[in-house]
């Protein structure tokens, strides 16, 4: 069983790239509001505005760049569009079987037999609850090793998944 890295890499066929053109055009206009504080006139009275003045257009400056540069594409879901999240949820030995009955009513998984004293559940998902990709990790000689293959789940199956994850264990978006 191979581990697949949800945190670093995701199902092609189901996940792309896309561009928030929103962010981009607030950025924009928050890096020209940035540079026309620079331009402003100084002011004649002795009083600190000018320094204000610099330090709000180098805080608009760095903002405006900071979201061009990290936030203007994101994951997304390509049946539906939707953002995509990751989340990490630790579960101890007593939910084991909760869990598997939990997730056998979903998917075919295999059964879990670990005895390790908690199983990680890394999983992305998209915000509109359509799409859910999991795999099932167990924390061995400072390594997560796979107890499961990587699971996608979509539609009804995901929306349920994510519902009961949200009462079980407080999950929330």
């Amino acid at each position: 069983m191979e581990k697949f890295n949800l945190f670093q890499s995701y199902p092609s066929r189901d996940i792309q790239n896309r561009t928030s053109f929103f962010t981009i055009f607030m950025s924009i206009l928050l890096l020209v509001a940035g540079v026309g504080l620079f331009f402003m006139p100084a002011s004649k009275s002795e009083s600190n505005l000018d320094a204000l003045r610099i330090v709000v257009g180098c805080a608009l400056i760095g903002f405006s760049l900071y979201h061009l540069s990290s936030r203007a594409s994101y994951k997304a879901y390509v049946g539906t569009g939707s953002m995509i999240c990751k989340k990490s949820l630790l579960f101890k030995k007593e939910h084991y079987s909760q869990l598997e009955k939990h997730l056998t009513s979903l998917c075919d998984l295999q059964p879990i037999l670990t005895e390790e004293p908690q199983i990680c559940l890394h999983m992305i998902y998209s915000k509109d609850g359509q799409y859910v990709a999991f795999q099932l990790l167990s924390y061995t000689s400072f390594l997560y090793e796979p107890v499961t293959d990587l699971y996608c789940l979509k539609g009804e199956k995901a929306t349920t998944f994510i519902q009961t994850l949200h009462k079980s264990n407080g999950f929330l978006h």
